[in-house]
């Protein structure tokens, strides 16, 4: 709410045009909806109302306009018909209020998403200027240089000498040595300096440096390289200290050293130092906020068993053993249970650090980051994912209303023709059992085929989880054939199938596979529907490009095309072409195959209108459910 009260005017102007917009969409939709004799679900449109609302932000005007449009709804439906309501008009007018309330509550998810997502940034960044402070702060003067050795960053210690990178110009920085260390010492320093870039060993050195005072005190000058994982050396990082005034606090200014250089190069969360084989451990603030302990505990590998998850007791345990076996890099995800019954999911990174020197073995130094939010974030867009999904299924089923009834209508009609013809055979006077026995067949064919034309639309309609099996595709791509043949037909679209033989074999979820081929053969069907010329809409199975025992389907039409850079977005998601489309098909349809291992693209054909293909990885073994 903070946020969207510090909104500069400009956000505020576009917010009060978008309502305005809004406002004119539900005013059209509800005078269409109550005064035309339109038979269609048109309050279904009122999503787009409530969509343009939630995108300014506000999430009491998003449950209001929701509200708003459910009202209208209702107000329409009894405006338009009188005392005698059939069950399809109840249906529409039902369909209609679900797609409102499913698309209110995904939008004021979506606005939580965002508000949380922002909260996080604000965090970052306040972790980021702490950082910098810590920088700033640390008694040393902190450096880092190139691979080459090019000083790129001095902190504010450097600047109390009265140093900074701008007094060697933009050139090299080598110079900035030349003027604080001693000329006696600058030559051994510079002969170790170079030793170090060219082998990539640690740096280190000790020179007299001149303070701010103009006095020459010793220093110790020290660089580690940071290597990517190919091992090259990506940058190095240093401290200068004074070595005269904290001999005595050398060693931990060492830890700390250690500790600023690793940390940087993980994730600079909560950090864990830990001496080998001794086990003696070190918690950052933050690593204590994490584990939810106080800072009178004692850090240890037991107090850190102790929050994990009972089920991953033993990977904690198995990553602590890895570092004692002299693992030199540590990776791990687990749990924490906390005392109040809290779940944290943590990440857990570290690197095996050499000796110092003095007897004391190995140190680990790690960063422990509290992904808890990032979990929930992908699980609930995933959540969301498929509840967008559903409703776009639902949505789908609505515009091929009339294509459904026909194909119920047409085997219905079939079974009475037969069972009629049937009757004729046995009221002879010598019954033809023979020919009444074929009608009686035929009966049961169409009803069969009425039955599975029922049970392909409840499968689209219910809302479950993906259920993969073994398919047929090109079984697949005709059955989708079937149930869009009437909007096809009405569109005046003539169809042409080039399926390979034999049949590929996919392991994909039978469901929302027939959702992106019916996506995709509307897509194209309505591109054609302003071309005057020959409307062929041609879907083809064949062997896949991007590995052997891929498949490959493509859908081809004869419309007006599309661009170059509409092809790039055509799967973004709310990228449309379309004046009435939301833009979320096509996302959908990306989701749905990228979940499969497979991809989908567009492609603009020399000959015209567009191409759109989806590759899947085939499948083979024994055949499942089909």
């Amino acid at each position: 709410m903070e946020a969207l009260q510090a909104a500069p005017p400009t956000v505020r102007h576009d917010s009060r045009i978008v309502s305005m917009l809004a406002a004119a969409i539900a005013l059209a939709v509800f005078l269409i909806d109550a005064l035309t004799p339109l038979d269609i679900a048109i309050a279904v449109l009122y999503v787009v109302v409530v969509l343009l609302v939630s995108s300014t932000g506000k999430r009491r005007a998003t449950i209001g306009t929701a509200w708003g449009c459910v009202l209208l709804t209702l107000i329409g439906f009894m405006l338009s018909h009188d005392q005698t309501v059939s069950g399809s008009a109840l249906a529409r007018c039902v369909v209609s209020l679900l797609a409102i309330s499913t698309t209110a509550v995904l939008a004021l998810r979506n606005q939580t998403a965002i508000t949380q997502r922002q909260r996080m940034e604000a965090e970052l960044e306040r972790q980021r200027e702490e950082l910098r402070n810590t920088i700033d702060a640390i008694p040393g003067m902190v450096w880092s240089a190139s691979p080459e050795g090019r000083l790129i960053f001095v902190n504010r210690r450097w600047n109390d000498l009265g140093v900074s990178l701008g007094d060697s110009g933009p050139q090299g920085n080598g110079d900035i040595w030349r003027t604080i260390v001693h000329p006696a010492d600058i030559a051994s320093m510079q002969r170790d300096w170079q030793a170090a870039i060219a082998t990539g060993a640690p740096f280190e050195n000790v020179s007299r440096m001149r303070g701010g005072d103009g006095v020459y005190r010793w220093m110790h000058i020290g660089a580690e390289p940071l290597r990517d994982a190919s091992g090259a050396i990506r940058r190095w990082y240093g401290v200068n200290t004074d070595i005269e005034a904290r001999k005595q606090a050398e060693h931990a200014l060492r830890r700390s050293e250690a500790f600023l250089l690793d940390a940087q190069r993980l994730s600079r969360t909560g950090s864990i130092a830990t001496s080998l084989p001794a086990g003696t451990m070190w918690w950052s603030d933050e690593a204590y906020r994490i584990f939810d302990y106080p800072r009178e505990v004692t850090p240890s590998i037991d107090a850190i068993v102790a929050r994990a998850h009972p089920d991953d007791v033993a990977t904690v345990r198995g990553a602590h053993e890895a570092a004692l076996d002299g693992a030199r890099e540590i990776d791990v995800e687990h749990r924490l249970l906390l005392p109040d019954g809290t779940v944290k999911h943590v990440h857990f990174v570290a690197h095996r650090a050499a000796a110092d020197g003095e007897g004391e073995g190995d140190e680990t130094v790690g960063a422990l980051m509290d992904v808890t939010e990032t979990k929930r974030a992908q699980e609930a867009l995933a959540r969301s994912t498929a509840e967008l999904a559903h409703v776009t299924r639902v949505t789908m089923l609505g515009e091929l209303a009339a294509s459904i009834a026909h194909e119920v209508t047409q085997p219905m009609a079939a079974i009475v023709t037969s069972g009629d013809a049937g009757l004729r055979w046995l009221g002879r006077a010598t019954p033809d059992i023979g020919e009444a026995r074929q009608a009686i067949t035929q009966m049961i064919r169409d009803a069969r085929r009425a039955s599975e034309v029922i049970a392909r639309i409840r499968a689209m309609a219910r809302k479950r989880d993906s259920q993969p099996a073994t398919l047929d595709i090109n079984e697949i791509a005709g059955e989708t054939l079937e149930l869009v043949q009437r909007e096809l037909a009405r569109l005046r679209v003539e169809v042409r199938t080039e399926f390979t033989m034999p049949a590929p074999v996919v392991r994909c979820d039978r469901v929302q596979l027939q959702q992106v081929l019916i996506n995709l053969l509307m897509n194209a069907a309505h591109a054609m529907s302003g071309v005057d010329g020959p409307r062929i809409l041609r879907i083809a199975t064949s062997a896949g490009l991007d590995a052997p025992g891929h498949v490959l389907v493509t859908v081809q039409d004869t419309g007006t095309g599309i661009s170059e850079e509409s092809a790039r977005r055509l799967f973004d998601a709310f990228f449309t072409t379309k004046a009435e489309g939301m833009g979320m098909g096509l996302s959908i349809c990306r989701s749905i195959i990228e979940a499969h291992g497979g991809r989908i693209w567009a492609e603009a054909p020399e000959e015209g209108g567009a191409r759109l293909r989806f590759e899947l990885p085939g499948h083979e073994g024994d055949d499942d459910e089909h």
